[in-house]
């Protein structure tokens, strides 16, 4: 996870398709939420839960459960809602006077 302001890079080792990027997009407090995958080397697909029913490609090729892509949104959306309520802290350059 990465803040820049009201931007948020929320990353992931393996493949979301982009229905888990909206959804986790939909969930997020902030204005801009980018959710970046294949980060650190690829851990190959996460497909959704309806990509199963549906078998897909990405389901036939994924080495993770069935709903594993929803708990991680889940978890991923948790974490978002913490960091929007953490205080920023802004440094002061330390370069300019103190005096008016």
């Amino acid at each position: 996870m990465a803040r820049i302001g009201d931007v948020v890079l929320a990353c992931l080792q393996a493949e979301l398709n982009a229905r888990t990027g909206l959804d986790l997009k939909a969930a997020s407090p902030f204005p801009a939420t980018c959710m970046v995958t294949m980060v650190n080397g690829a851990a190959k697909y996460m497909a959704d839960a309806g990509s199963y029913d549906r078998i897909t490609y990405e389901a036939m090729n994924s080495r993770y459960a069935q709903g594993a892509a929803e708990t991680v949104a889940a978890r991923l959306a948790g974490i978002l809602r913490e960091l929007r309520h953490e205080p920023v802290s802004v440094t002061r350059d330390r370069h300019r006077s103190s005096s008016p």
